[in-house]
């Protein structure tokens, strides 16, 4: 397994949570989560649980446990062997095929947002959008906190355009994920959240032309901050 600084690991917010109470497998899981998306567990390091847990001072159950939930998400994959090995980033070609693949079907869902949600629901998906600060950080918890809220807002929106196939297609495609363990460093945050905010207001003024059109320039230009982070050399190592 790859070596790691673990004091930092320890001294980390969701490392405090380890030592302050009795571990459980969602504070076992944010920890691992936070060294996979920081690098800390780079990108096809082998994972020895009996190593983790002793790194993190909690016995090997909570570890597996916290694991099985990794893979799931898919930031690890199964070894060879007994184990688990931490999934390969994306290469730029595929994260631009997955982007364009969202242009496909993401601006749609907008306009059909914009057609059919609710005022109430219109307010909840603005005070959403509103929600993400602009907290940019290079801290993995901030990080991770950062992609779940994106995650959240794209999946409330495809859930509002009404079409089910449309939003676990999206769901698959784990791009949230993709995307910020690739730029977790850059932050990209602050221009995120306002993106969101201008998608969001159309959706609130029914108005699904410039619902679609907000998408769609949201979409252009998170690809060109990633082709960005990659043409600047910032990437961690194994992109």
């Amino acid at each position: 397994m790859e070596q790691f600084d673990i004091e930092s690991v320890r001294a980390s917010a969701a490392g405090r949570r380890l030592t302050e109470r009795q571990p459980l497998a969602d504070d076992v899981h944010d920890v691992l989560v936070d060294m996979l998306m920081n690098h800390t567990l780079g990108p096809s390091s082998r994972l020895n649980i009996d190593a983790l847990a002793k790194t993190l001072g909690v016995s090997p159950t909570p570890v597996r446990e916290a694991l099985a939930r990794i893979e799931a998400e898919g930031l690890i994959v199964k070894g060879p062997t007994r184990g688990y090995l931490v999934a390969p980033l994306i290469s730029l070609e595929n994260l631009h095929s997955l982007i364009d693949f969202r242009l496909l079907i993401e601006p749609a869902a907008a306009a059909a947002a914009a057609r059919q949600a609710t005022a109430s629901q219109a307010d909840n998906l603005l005070a959403l959008a509103n929600s993400g600060g602009t907290d940019d950080s290079d801290d993995p918890a901030v990080n991770r906190r950062g992609m779940i809220y994106d995650s959240t807002f794209h999946d409330t929106l495809a859930g509002l355009g009404g079409n089910p196939f449309l939003r676990e297609s999206l769901a698959r495609l784990r791009s949230h994920l993709h995307m910020y363990r690739l730029y977790h460093h850059a932050r990209q945050g602050a221009a995120t959240n306002a993106e969101h905010v201008v998608i969001a207001e159309a959706i609130a003024r029914h108005d699904p032309d410039a619902a679609e059109a907000a998408m769609r320039t949201h979409l252009h230009t998170a690809m060109q901050r990633i082709d960005d982070v990659f043409a600047s050399g910032r990437l961690p190592m194994g992109a």
